[in-house]
């Protein structure tokens, strides 16, 4: 298919039509613009007050029980290494790893 505008280029006998479900070309100059249709349960906008709470709530939440779960971990060094017959090297090496991922995790999941 010939590099022309898709709107403009007419098909030809043996083309297969390309159709696009938003304005614009997805390029840089021309971008896809995706908007919401009035009443759109799907827009955030228009979600209750409950359901962004209840959001809310669950993100916070979460970010509390791994913090919370970091320093348990550290906290309990004495009684790990005792019970489990570990050098402090291997427990370092363990919370090292918690706090990197803890670190390093939202730049690469983030993106994603």
């Amino acid at each position: 298919m010939p590099q022309q505008n898709p709107a403009k280029y007419v098909a030809g006998a043996g083309d297969i039509e390309t159709t696009y479900a938003y304005d614009g070309l997805g390029t840089m100059e021309d971008p896809f613009v995706v908007e919401f249709h009035e009443g759109d349960s799907e827009n955030p906008m228009n979600w209750s007050s409950f359901r962004k709470w209840a959001i809310t709530a669950i993100v916070t939440l979460s970010v509390f029980a791994v913090t919370f779960t970091s320093s348990a971990y550290s906290e309990s060094s004495i009684e790990l290494m005792q019970d489990l017959n570990m050098e402090s090297e291997v427990f370092i090496l363990g919370l090292s790893l918690f706090v990197l991922g803890f670190a390093i995790g939202p730049a690469i999941w983030g993106p994603l």
